[in-house]
């Protein structure tokens, strides 16, 4: 879904790496996008992808999409400090649940979209 929706806007994009239930994309070399997709809406981040994005020196976000009701939600995260860094930082836990800022971060594919053409 991601790669037909940046494909469809004309966005440069990169496939990074990809395994079951993600994929890191480098969008116009200038941020990489942790998609995450899965059925439902809990989704996991593994400190081994986060530690990867967070030592590369250009910003990052996470794209979850619930591929069972076709919904999108999308993080911007502060590349200095985030939430994300310090749960990671306060706990030696390998993966992360993103719990409810997901749920709170609803977005369109449009609205996606919007976003990706303007980097």
């Amino acid at each position: 879904m991601l790669e037909k929706l940046l494909k469809n806007a004309h966005v440069a994009y990169k496939v990074i790496d990809e395994d079951n239930g993600y994929k890191l994309v480098k969008v116009n070399s200038k941020l990489h996008i942790l998609y995450l997709y899965r059925k439902g809406n809990q989704f996991l981040m593994e400190r081994d992808l986060f530690e990867y994005l967070d030592g590369n020196s250009i910003p990052y976000s996470i794209l979850c999409h619930d591929i069972s009701k076709n919904t999108i939600y999308y993080l911007k995260l502060n590349k200095k400090v985030n939430w994300v860094k310090s749960c990671f930082a306060t706990c030696d836990k390998d993966e992360l649940f993103l719990g409810k800022n997901v749920l709170n971060a609803r977005i369109t594919q449009e609205q996606f979209v919007e976003e990706m053409k303007k980097i």
